[in-house]
């Protein structure tokens, strides 16, 4: 028998992961059966396993998935995903809040045995980014120790195996259907927008003590998964519905190479729609390229006056001038631009009854489409670290370099 200690999370480059354990095992001959006991599945976690498991399946390796669904863990997607690829899985839920949580992976063949148990989830984060402690146990199945270890697995599981208890029930789409009606299980967006909602309610940090939390804990880069990473963020998707409603979903969106973010702080102007602009920044003492020249304005030709289309959420707001403050020794952008039918982009940008304005402490992410048309989209302030990790360079704006963030992806 031997034993394996899979740690993972703390360093970003160690492929020592329980989804690298998985993938090896899926990609071997020495396994016949693929069992798994999981609390959580998500498309994050399918995706970088799901060409191993299709074609384990297809060389007649037999797979049964045990999975739960409480706290809103197991995604709609995945759940589709598996009876799109007719995986057989059973779905474990007890309505009185008896949560299911085990996270075994048992892959069985003729002569070798292994068994993967620790913390790790079928999600992306949890085979290959969370800090997570797992254990890997491989035996000959002559091994009778072995062999007791596992059968007190199964004998454990066996009221769920057998279907015996009725908190367990093979999937299937009028159990999906089941599920999501009752939002036991939730589509992936709906997902993030409720985290967001609870996020605004309940998380709201107070900036200086959330800074000087952040100068003690720093943090911990993630690992980039072996298959399907895409450099991603979650935006907010804004539709203008009159002068005084705008309505807001969460979207997951791909950064496109070569687009500029620019980090907003709170915004100058009556309608805090104004964005400073830099002619230059720095990062490590060393001066680099200012936000400005992204759009196509010499940064050294003040007088300059530039106006450019904005296309956000649907819309196509014309006329947002680019120009240099003499007042303030800096370039701006003036966020006003309107639609062809009348909506004005101040809509989105203006406090309104006590609320900060849209465009306040957000990072602004613009994606040149020709000289005159930029695509706008606006993040989230706590998506700053995956756009730095994404950026091809960034810097600070002001002399000191200790101004906004802005940078190139």
């Amino acid at each position: 028998m031997e034993i394996k200690f899979i740690g993972q999370g703390l360093d970003p480059d160690s492929d020592i992961t329980t989804g690298n354990f998985i993938i090896d095992s899926l990609k071997s001959n020495k396994y016949k059966t693929f069992n798994a006991f999981v609390a959580f599945v998500s498309t994050g976690g399918l995706k970088n396993i799901h060409d191993q498991l299709i074609k384990f399946k297809e060389n007649g390796g037999v797979i049964r998935l045990y999975l739960g669904v409480d706290l809103n863990g197991t995604s709609k997607e995945a759940l589709e995903q598996l009876l799109e690829h007719n995986i057989e899985t059973y779905v474990v839920y007890s309505p009185n809040n008896i949560i299911y949580h085990p996270k075994i992976y048992a892959f069985e063949g003729n002569e070798v045995t292994r068994a993967i148990i620790g913390s790790s989830n079928l999600t992306e984060s949890g085979l290959f980014q969370n800090i997570e402690a797992s254990v890997c146990i491989d035996f000959d199945n002559k091994d009778e120790k072995g062999n007791n270890f596992v059968a007190d697995i199964y004998e454990h599981f066996n009221s769920i195996i057998n279907l015996e208890s009725t908190s367990c029930q093979r999937l299937s789409n009028e159990i999906l259907a089941l599920l999501v009606e009752n939002k036991v299980v939730l589509a992936e967006a709906v997902n993030r927008v409720k985290n967001n909602k609870m996020s605004q309610e309940f998380g709201q940090k107070d900036l200086i003590k959330n800074n000087a939390l952040l100068e003690i804990f720093g943090k911990i880069k993630p690992k980039k998964p072996p298959k399907g990473f895409k450099k991603v963020v979650r935006k907010e998707e804004l539709k203008v519905e009159s002068d005084e409603k705008v309505s807001v979903t969460y979207e997951i969106t791909s950064l496109v190479s070569g687009s500029m973010w620019i980090e907003t702080g709170k915004m100058t102007g009556g309608s805090r729609n104004i964005l400073d602009l830099s002619k230059s920044g720095k990062r490590n003492d060393v001066v680099k390229f200012g936000s400005v020249s992204f759009f196509g304005v010499d940064p050294e030709d003040t007088k300059t006056r530039k106006e450019i289309n904005l296309h956000l959420g649907g819309e196509i707001y014309i006329k947002n001038p680019i120009f240099y403050a003499e007042d303030n020794s800096n370039w701006r952008i003036q966020l006003k631009g309107e639609t062809v039918d009348g909506k004005k982009l101040t809509t989105i940008s203006k406090p309104f009854l006590g609320q900060n304005g849209g465009l306040v402490d957000k990072i602004l992410v613009f994606t040149k489409i020709n000289d005159e048309n930029f695509k706008l989209e606006i993040l989230d302030s706590n998506e700053m670290e995956n756009l730095i990790e994404n950026s091809s360079d960034w810097a600070k704006s002001g002399r000191g370099g200790n101004g906004r963030a802005y940078g190139i992806i």
